[in-house]
């Protein structure tokens, strides 16, 4: 499918609405593994080197749910959006995580990472934004 066979179903944004929302429950699913492996780290089980012990915490629990929950999101996507564009904008991301690691895990975020985070933005940009002009004339 090229941008010019644009289906029906991708009027109102509601692709790149379900993209955001995969990749918003993605990035909480990861602060909540972190979070919960964080809280597990130290257990002495003998499976420790599985991580095993880790499926002991909510927190754990919290992130495969959310994972699921943005599964359901990107199979409505794939549903409406070539694969090609669906993937490279599934980048943001690349955007979301760190951001989210510094609002709830207290992680810097440095220079370098700041411009990474800048790249990886204006590369979602360059890929959607013709998508989406194509998108308003249909």
């Amino acid at each position: 499918m090229s941008p010019t066979d644009t289906p029906t179903m991708t009027t109102g944004g509601l692709p790149y609405w379900g993209v955001i929302c995969c990749a918003l429950f993605v990035t909480a699913s990861e602060v909540c593994l972190k979070k919960g492996a964080d809280a597990t780290q130290f257990s002495n089980d003998a499976l420790t080197w599985l991580g095993i012990q880790s499926l002991a915490s909510l927190w754990v629990w919290a992130g495969i749910l959310c994972y699921i929950i943005s599964f359901v999101f990107w199979l409505k996507v794939l549903r409406v959006l070539p694969l090609s564009i669906a993937f490279s904008l599934a980048s943001i991301e690349h955007v979301f995580v760190p951001i989210a690691s510094y609002v709830f895990l207290g992680e810097a975020i440095g220079l370098r990472r700041a411009a990474g985070i800048g790249v990886v933005l204006l590369g979602v940009w360059v890929i959607a934004e013709p998508y989406s002009r194509v998108e308003e004339k249909a």
